[in-house]
C-alpha cells in the first residue's frame, strides 16, 4: 500500500493525471464541434446560409462550451487563496529538571483567505514539527468563532493535518481571517534552529515570518532562507540564504528576526534559520519545527 501511494504521488503520475484532463477537454471539444457542425449544416441547407459562417459559429460555440465544462467539472481549483499569511514563533528559554535548559515555543499562524468556491466551510492547515517535545497547550483556534478540528497524529509523511471549521458556509469572494496557536517545549530533544511557512500549494499574496527571542537568549546570527520543493514533492531543499539583521525592541527586551515576501513562489517555503551560541543547550543539535509546508514547515507544501 505504501509503495502504491508513493507511485500515485510521483511526478509522472501527476503529469499523467493532468494529461488525462487535457485529453478529456480535447475529446469534448471535438464531440461538441461535430454535433454543432452537423446541426449547422442542416440549418444552412434549409435556410441557404453561408457555410463558412456556420462553421465559424460552430467552432466558437464548441470551444466556449468545452472550456466552460472543463473549468466547472474537470479542473478543480483550490477552494481559497491566501491574501495574507502571518507566522510568528516566540522562543523562550526554560529551566527544566536538573537545571537543564531547553526552550518553549509559542506558535501562531494567522491568514486572511478569500473563498474561490461558494459555501466554503473548512480551511486546512498542515504542520510538521521536529525534535522531541512535550505539549504545553494543544493547538487551538485563534478566533473563538471558529472551531479547530485536529488530526492530532502525524501521517506517513510526518505532517499533522488540521482544519479550521468556520461553523457555517461563506460565499465566493468573501474574506475571513483564521488562525491557530500552539505551545510546546523541546524538553526531550532540541528543535533544529529554523522556522518556515508556506501557502501549502495555495497562492499567497503577502507572507511574513517572524521569530522573537528574549535579548539575553538571542541567536549568534540568523538568516532569511528559501526552501524549494524537490521534484518528487516529498522534501524541500535550501536554495537561497541571506543574512537577517535583528530588530531590537528595548521596551519589551526582545529581538525579532523577520522575512517579508510579496507573491511568494507556491513551490517554496520561506523562513528564518539561526545559530545558537556555543554555550546554549541547543548548540545547533537536534531537529526543527517545520511545516509543509510549514512551521517549521511543510514540505510538499
Amino acid at each position: 500500500m505504501m509503495g502504491l501511494q508513493k507511485l500515485l504521488d510521483s511526478t509522472p503520475a501527476r503529469l499523467a493525471g493532468r494529461s488525462s484532463d487535457l485529453l478529456q477537454l480535447v475529446a469534448l471539444a471535438f464531440t461538441t464541434l461535430a454535433a454543432v457542425y452537423g446541426a449547422g449544416i442542416t440549418w444552412a441547407a434549409i435556410h441557404g446560409a453561408s457555410l463558412p459562417l456556420v462553421v465559424g459559429a460552430a467552432a466558437l460555440f464548441a470551444v466556449v462550451a468545452a472550456t466552460t465544462f472543463y473549468v466547472k467539472c474537470i479542473h478543480t481549483p483550490k477552494d481559497s487563496v491566501i491574501e495574507e499569511l502571518d507566522g510568528l514563533l516566540v522562543v523562550a528559554r526554560v529551566h527544566g529538571e536538573g537545571g537543564r535548559i531547553h526552550h518553549r515555543y509559542t506558535y501562531n499562524r494567522q491568514q486572511q483567505i478569500r473563498a474561490i468556491r461558494p459555501n466554503l466551510r473548512i480551511v486546512g492547515i498542515r504542520s510538521h514539527w521536529s525534535g522531541q517535545s512535550r505539549t504545553v497547550e494543544e493547538a487551538a483556534s485563534l478566533f473563538p468563532e471558529h472551531r479547530l478540528l485536529d488530526g492530532a497524529i502525524a501521517e506517513e509523511d510526518g505532517r499533522i493535518h488540521r482544519w479550521v471549521y468556520l461553523l457555517g458556509p461563506i460565499a465566493r469572494n468573501r474574506r475571513v481571517r483564521v488562525g491557530i496557536k500552539q505551545i510546546f517545549e523541546d524538553a526531550y530533544g532540541p528543535m533544529k534552529p529554523y522556522y518556515r511557512e508556506s501557502g501549502e500549494d495555495r497562492k499567497v499574496h503577502r507572507l511574513s515570518v517572524r521569530v522573537r527571542f528574549a535579548c539575553d537568549d538571542a541567536p549568534v546570527e540568523a538568516w532569511q532562507v528559501v526552501w524549494k520543493r524537490s521534484r518528487s514533492g516529498s522534501t524541500r531543499q535550501e536554495v537561497a540564504r541571506d543574512e537577517c539583521r535583528p530588530i531590537i525592541h528595548p521596551d519589551t527586551g526582545s529581538v525579532v528576526y523577520e522575512l517579508l515576501k510579496s507573491k511568494p513562489d507556491p513551490d517554496c517555503a520561506y523562513g528564518i534559520s539561526w545559530r545558537w551560541p556555543m554555550t546554549s543547550a541547543h548548540c545547533n543539535a537536534g531537529a526543527p519545527l517545520h511545516e509543509e509546508p510549514t512551521p517549521m514547515t511543510r514540505s510538499a507544501t
